[in-house]
């Protein structure tokens, strides 16, 4: 019997998977269509199944800190992946470079980026208690790192994870939020607009079109909201939805691209990084209900840098790293 490892699957197969649940993973999801993609975390192109001999296949060096990486609207765990300019013909990533530099472990997520934010949320505080269950050796500390959406899906899952009292949530030091929509996407407003025109319009095509636009996933439409909210518990035992605290002890950085080189540029204020505008955030203390980031350096504004160009950007890296050395006080 051959030892062999099974071939990585294709690129293009990645994405076009990806591409889809995007979209219309909500649809694929609820009809069990085999297309929809189940959260895991993944190595080398495959699902990372969470036993210790599985973990330690992956990394058989396991260090006691880790770092999670949570990709974008309609990508996979490839996003990240760039040219490493201190190594020709080899690729290199925020999470080797981490691993390299500060000893984290790196663990890439990937997802069906078409369910709600809220489910996604859920999904990933399961598989990140999951992980510290199955993980070879003792967990002192956990980065993490989301890009566009997964940004909101990790504030999302450290929400849950803090409500439950998570171990691994109290592992948190540092979030790493890299043009996440926190005061929401523009563009997936303007479809929202563009969808309520059209049912408006008292035509049967206008009526039709505004349908197509319609289908859109869930985890879209949810991009369209102005802040992240989550359901809380009132004294009276119903449940009122309230905007989304940050995690009180952990870091929060905030890195977002610009289109200009001037940050306060019209065109940059209009469209920040193409896709997500520079958010209203005022770097100041964490006030008592969570409303806002503990980071005193919590958003920096890279000039000339466009949305996906965040994933796998040595200025980017040399942010995170900055922050990782510096620390915040």
């Amino acid at each position: 019997m051959s030892n062999q490892q099974p071939a990585r699957p294709p690129v293009w197969a990645a994405w076009m998977a990806s591409l889809s649940n995007g979209f219309v993973g909500d649809y694929l999801h609820t009809r069990q269509n085999g297309l929809a993609i189940e959260m895991a975390f993944y190595h080398q192109g495959r699902p990372l199944p969470l036993t210790q001999e599985a973990v330690l296949a992956a990394h058989p060096w396991p260090t006691t800190k880790l770092c999670i990486l949570v990709h974008g609207l309609s990508c996979h765990e490839g996003i990240w992946l760039y040219p490493d300019p201190t190594d020709p013909g080899h690729d290199t990533s925020y999470g080797a470079l981490l691993q390299r530099d500060f000893g984290y472990t790196p663990f890439f997520v990937r997802y069906n980026t078409g369910l709600a934010l809220a489910d996604n949320s859920a999904r990933l505080a399961v598989l990140l208690h999951e992980l510290l269950e199955c993980y070879p050796t003792p967990v002192e500390d956990i980065l993490l790192i989301g890009h566009s959406m997964g940004g909101l899906i990790l504030r999302g899952a450290c929400h849950i994870g803090a409500q439950q009292q998570a171990a691994w949530v109290l592992l948190v030091s540092q979030v790493f939020y890299l043009g996440t929509p926190h005061e929401g996407a523009r563009l997936a407003r303007l479809g929202g607009a563009t969808t309520a025109v059209l049912h408006a319009v008292p035509h049967p095509i206008t009526q039709l079109l505004g349908n197509v636009l319609d289908v859109w996933s869930q985890g879209v439409k949810d991009l369209r909201l102005t802040q992240p909210l989550a359901a809380e518990m009132g004294s009276d035992g119903a449940a009122a939805i309230q905007p989304m605290p940050w995690l009180s002890h952990a870091r929060h950085h905030l890195i977002v691209g610009a289109l200009t080189d001037d940050p306060q540029d019209l065109a940059t204020r209009l469209f920040g990084d193409g896709l997500v505008a520079v958010p209203n955030v005022h770097p100041r203390p964490q006030v008592g209900d969570g409303s806002a980031p503990v980071a005193k350096d919590s958003l920096k504004v890279l000039p000339r840098t466009h949305h996906l160009q965040l994933t796998r950007d040595p200025a980017v890296y040399a942010q995170i790293k900055q922050c990782c050395e510096d620390g915040v006080e």
